[in-house]
């Protein structure tokens, strides 16, 4: 079986780790990976992803088809003797969705988009009509809560879970060290200005208190949500620190002590996964829309706005007493439960599976297909 997964700029700079897991995953399967990258993306993984291809990522909307049978052209090209062909496409990134469309057409193979997020199952919706519900397409989902939206929102389509994989250290890391400065880490969008400011507010209010205290930001969700602003007017900005694309920078994100999640927008990160993998307490918002957040278990859970309530459970974890077992406690939890149910050999088997089930439908041909 030859797989081509296609990733926007955005999904490959900040997922980078968990596309590199899932090539050499489903290669040791005896699957060959081609990666479809936005062209000058490549230059910039050092070397991370096995066979790679580029292509044009804008253009008007009368280029799509043709930019689609560039990438076409170039991977029967690429073609090895003995080689299938191309059936799959495997989309991440809502943004090329279409783009992912036109190439299966293209290729006259089954289409794959992954729901990460549960502000793109309206657009899988349209998607999908556009598609005519055809054989081969199908919806995959990493999170348990998403497939019941996308059961219930997308009827008749084909959905699929597979949760995303991490690697879980042993032993967890050690955190909030007795005499360091103790840091939190906020990330997010940025786009619920409400839910980040009472959480940025609570947060300010325990800087106060702890001068010592640093705090870092996404720097695209605090200028979207004016935090700068209130950093300065709450007395705290020179504890205040915005870190460019926080996903794609993790090494530095899971140094801290704290993860902070301000919004509940039905959104996967495997920076989430890896700080819960690796021991790091997360602080996040209730999200009926992200079955990864379990009170308790996974993280310490607060209803969003709710400025006492952030400041209530990040206190919990930052008591000069009575904390350290609160934060063992969760630490093993989170990371038993990522190493149960966030495998990366499990997200592999669920990704094959989707694979098998779009191509082992009846084939039907995609309506003006052609042969470039």
């Amino acid at each position: 079986m030859r797989v081509v997964l296609l990733a926007d700029r955005r999904f490959a700079s900040r997922e980078r780790s968990m596309l590199a897991r899932l090539q050499v995953g489903l290669a040791d399967e005896g699957i060959r990976v081609v990666l479809a990258l936005p062209r000058g993306f490549v230059q910039d993984t050092n070397g991370l992803f096995q066979e790679t291809v580029e292509f044009e990522e804008t253009g008007l909307p009368m280029s799509l088809r043709w930019r689609a049978g560039e990438v076409a052209a170039k991977l029967r090209a690429s073609e090895r003797a003995g080689d299938d062909p191309a059936r799959i496409v495997h989309v991440f990134g809502g943004s090329l969705w279409p783009f992912g469309l036109a190439l299966a057409e293209k290729l006259q193979g089954a289409m794959i988009v992954e729901v990460w997020r549960a502000g793109l199952i309206h657009k899988a919706q349209r998607l999908m009509a556009r598609s005519r519900n055809r054989a081969g397409a199908v919806v995959l989902c990493p999170d348990a809560a998403l497939v019941s939206r996308c059961e219930r929102d997308l009827p008749g389509v084909a959905v699929r879970k597979s949760p995303w994989g991490v690697y879980v250290d042993a032993p967890p890391r050690q955190v909030l060290k007795p005499g360091t400065a103790w840091s939190l880490m906020i990330a997010g969008a940025g786009f619920d200005k409400p839910a980040f400011t009472a959480c940025f507010e609570a947060i300010a209010d325990v800087a106060r208190d702890r001068p010592d205290m640093l705090v870092f930001c996404d720097a695209v969700a605090a200028r979207r949500a004016d935090l700068w602003k209130l950093a300065e007017k709450l007395g705290v900005r020179q504890q205040v620190s915005l870190v460019d694309e926080m996903d794609a920078n993790r090494d530095l994100v899971l140094r801290g002590d704290v993860l902070v999640l301000p919004e509940a927008r039905g959104e996967q990160r495997t920076l989430v996964l890896e700080a819960m993998g690796m021991g790091m307490p997360v602080v996040a918002a209730r999200d009926e829309a992200n079955a990864s957040l379990i009170d308790g278990r996974t993280a310490l859970l607060v209803a969003p706005g709710d400025r006492q309530g952030w400041s209530r459970q990040i206190r919990r974890l930052l008591a000069p007493s009575g904390s350290e077992q609160l934060v063992a406690d969760l630490a093993e939890s989170a990371r038993e439960y990522v190493a149960t149910e966030h495998r990366s050999s499990r997200h592999v088997g669920g990704v094959i599976e989707a694979y098998e089930a779009a191509v082992g439908k009846p084939s039907l041909p995609f309506p003006g297909a052609d042969a470039t």
